[in-house]
């Protein structure tokens, strides 16, 4: 579970970094056929922790009952990404997800560990 959390935690990086040049390059492509609600990004970002915390938040529950680092570094990252979803600006929003998902797999990653060496 922690490799399919770091691989969730790993989407919501490339989604930060990666849509938003995407969609400035996309009405050169013709975004007008699309509905509305497809050029807004937000309901994107909230349907993404879906999956993050119903992988995430066990595994990383479990991991925290080994290393109490664990459930610190979980509980900060989740709170960072749902900050994320509330932030005015889009920089913000970005520099919040991309935080709080590089901050979640520094948590799978030790999770792991432990689980190597326990």
């Amino acid at each position: 579970m922690d490799w399919a959390g770091i691989t969730l935690s790993g989407l919501c990086l490339a989604h930060c970094l990666l849509l938003p040049p995407l969609l400035a390059i996309l009405p050169l492509l013709t975004l007008s056929p699309l509905p509305d609600w497809l050029h807004e990004t937000e309901w994107f970002h909230a349907a993404l922790l879906v999956p993050v915390f119903l992988v995430s938040g066990p595994t990383l529950l479990r991991g925290a009952h080994r290393d109490r680092r664990i459930g610190w570094w979980a509980i900060i990252a989740f709170a960072l990404l749902v900050c994320a979803l509330f932030m005015p600006s889009e920089a913000g929003e970005q520099a919040l997800t991309v935080l709080g998902a590089s901050v979640l797999v520094m948590a799978h990653w030790r999770n792991r560990k432990l689980q190597r060496y326990s």
